[in-house]
C-alpha cells in the first residue's frame, strides 16, 4: 500500500478510485492539486461520480461497470486505483474496461488469501500491458502499465467467456473441496 501512496503524491489528471476506502490514500489524494479525483464507491454519498444522476444504483448494490465505461471516453484516464476486494465478484467486467479508459497506470490491491495476483496479472498480459505484481504477506499489489495495451470488441468478448468458465471451475473447485 505504500507504493500507492507515494505514486499518488505525483499523480497528475484524472484519477479513478473504485472501492478504495483506505483513508490515508484519499487523503493523500485529496491533498493533490494536480489531480481531479472521481470515487467510486457501493454508498452514493460517498461516490463522487453519479452522484445526482437516478441511474446509480441504491445504497449497498453492486458498483455498474458499466457506467464506468460510458462515464469516461476511451483512453481518457490517467489513473486507476482499484480495491480487489470490494470488486472481485465483478472482476471480468471491470477487466476490459480498465483497459478500455486508462491511457497510463492501474493499481489493483487487496488480500491474496483466496486469489491468486499472478493469474490476474496474466489477464492483462492477453491485452498486451505490462504488469508488476508485489506481495507482501497477505497483501498484493498489481501494477499494471496500459500504455502499450490494445482491445477490440471481438477480443473483450472472448475473454469474457473464457473468465466466465475459469470462474465457474473455480466455484465447482471450491465447493467440492469446502
Amino acid at each position: 500500500m505504500k507504493q500507492i501512496i507515494d505514486a499518488a503524491k505525483n499523480m497528475n489528471g484524472k484519477v479513478v478510485c473504485v472501492g478504495v476506502k483506505d483513508k490515508e490514500l484519499l487523503g493523500v489524494l485529496g491533498k493533490n492539486k494536480k489531480a481531479d479525483i472521481f470515487t467510486i464507491d457501493r454508498i452514493i454519498h460517498k461516490s463522487l461520480l453519479f452522484k445526482n444522476k437516478k441511474a446509480y444504483l441504491p445504497d449497498g448494490k453492486k458498483i455498474n461497470m458499466k457506467k464506468i465505461k460510458k462515464a469516461f471516453k476511451k483512453k481518457s484516464v490517467d489513473y486507476v486505483i482499484c480495491d480487489l476486494n470490494e470488486i472481485y465478484e465483478y472482476f471480468k467486467y471491470f477487466l476490459s474496461n480498465s483497459v478500455i479508459i486508462n491511457k497510463k497506470t492501474l493499481y489493483i490491491y487487496g488480500t491474496s488469501r483466496f486469489i491468486d495476483p499472478n493469474v490476474l496479472a496474466s489477464r492483462y498480459h492477453r491485452y498486451g500491458a505490462t504488469t508488476e505484481t508485489v506481495i507482501d504477506g497477505d497483501e498484493f499489489i498489481i501494477i499494471v502499465d496500459n500504455s502499450t495495451s490494445k482491445t477490440n470488441w471481438f477480443k473483450d468478448r472472448g475473454y469474457l467467456i473464457v473468465d466466465t468458465f475459469h470462474n465457474m471451475g473455480d466455484m465447482i473447485s471450491t465447493s467440492l473441496t469446502g
